[in-house]
């Protein structure tokens, strides 16, 4: 009796914790991964104990366990890449991925075509290991990588049948040759380490799923979509620096909603956050993708803008004082009309992200004194100490203020 099946089978018990708590979590497909790996874990058993004790009868529930855990892997495969491909039709490729494993399976192992059968089966059960987790995210977008995936899986399905319960071990008396040891090794590697590493790579590919879902929930501010502080400054630093190093003008926008204070304290919170969510689409509207557009806290926003000149900029920044004028929020029977201050500086050498932001909030208050909803330029002001030290300060009081405005959304 070979100890290889128990490894397999130990390896599906290691895994099925890990698989459950995916579950308990509700991601798409760890249910049914969860029941695959049950299922397969006595499937395998069934059908070593089959084979090892000469059973045929035992056979029978082992081969339909099988069949099931097929099942469940193409159900679970077909909601992680959010395939659009039909229950029946996964039940089907599961039946017909068994039937011709027990057809290749009556051909026996010294046959040529069973053999190459095999190692074809140990090759796409390969890909779809190594592949799932890393074209993840391709998958989802091109049905072709989702195609290819499926067909891959059934034919590597197809070789585990064959190589369930068959001892991975070279006849001492049969010639050494590179093709035997190929078809030695895809044995074993379908009979011991395939479906364990597939359920591997299945959480690895949720668990980058769910720290991707986390970075983005951390890069966008919750309120309103546009990037958060933090994510602005970051992607506007290497903007700036790479528009720097390859002498491109670049310039930085700061916005500030006029009057928002007494918007929130007419109408309300409930209708100040609706502006602000209304004040985001219309700028996001607008750019089109032309700038990097964050949250820098309260009312408060920047916009990056690359290969923009002051000119260009300001261009940029009059219409968008003009598009948000002339955009009203709320219903036809209440509409607020929201209006826009502007700071505007473009990018010196040498400069970094924050020196660009304190001219342009510099330029900004220029904007508040001229009497609000328009755009003023910084121009070469210098950044000393203070303003960095108040720049700073002010940073501080937004990060407080963001935290409050997110507990008040929370209670």
């Amino acid at each position: 009796m070979s100890i290889f099946p128990a490894i397999s089978v130990i390896a599906h018990l290691a895994l099925l914790p890990a698989l459950l708590s995916l579950r308990s979590s509700e991601t798409a497909g760890a249910r049914e991964f969860s029941i695959a790996c049950a299922l397969s874990a006595i499937a395998i058993a069934l059908l070593t104990a089959a084979t090892s004790f000469s059973v045929p009868l035992v056979a029978i529930p082992g081969h339909a366990a099988m069949t099931a855990a097929f099942f469940a892997i193409l159900l679970g495969l077909r909601r992680l890449v959010d395939q659009s491909v039909s229950i029946g039709f996964c039940a089907t490729l599961a039946f017909a991925a068994a039937a011709a494993g027990l057809l290749v399976d009556l051909g026996g192992q010294d046959s040529f075509g069973v053999r190459m059968f095999v190692i074809a089966g140990c090759g796409a059960a390969l890909l779809v290991v190594i592949g799932l987790p890393i074209l993840d995210g391709g998958a989802r977008e091109k049905p072709a990588f989702r195609a290819v995936a499926t067909g891959l899986l059934a034919v590597a399905l197809t070789g585990l049948v064959h190589a369930v319960g068959s001892a991975p071990e070279a006849s001492p008396d049969a010639p050494f040759s590179a093709a035997a040891l190929a078809f030695e090794f895809s044995l074993a590697f379908l009979q011991i380490f395939f479906l364990p590493a597939l359920f591997v790579a299945v959480i690895l590919t949720i668990d980058n799923r769910v720290i991707a879902s986390l970075r983005t929930m951390l890069a966008r501010d919750p309120l309103t979509g546009a990037l958060s502080r933090r994510a602005l400054i970051e992607d506007g630093e290497r903007t700036i620096a790479d528009c720097l190093a390859r002498h491109r003008p670049a310039a930085f926008l700061q916005l500030d909603l006029d009057y928002f204070k007494q918007i929130n304290d007419h109408y309300g919170h409930a209708c100040g956050d609706m502006a602000l969510a209304h004040f985001v689409e219309t700028v996001s509207a607008f750019l089109d993708g032309r700038g990097i557009f964050g949250r820098i806290g309260g009312e408060e926003f920047g916009i990056v803008l690359p290969d923009h000149t002051e000119e260009r900029a300001t261009a940029v920044a009059e219409a968008i004082c003009r598009t948000v004028r002339d955009t009203p929020v709320g219903r036809a029977h209440q509409r607020i009309r929201l209006t826009v201050s502007i700071g505007i500086a473009a990018a010196l050498a040498g400069d970094t992200i924050m020196d660009v932001m304190i001219r342009a909030d510099l330029a900004l208050y220029d904007s508040k004194a001229d009497g609000r909803d328009r755009c003023s330029i910084a121009r070469h002001r210098q950044v000393d100490a203070s303003a960095r030290a108040l720049a700073a300060a002010a940073a501080q009081l937004r990060e407080a203020d963001t935290h409050r405005e997110q507990l008040r959304q929370t209670a």
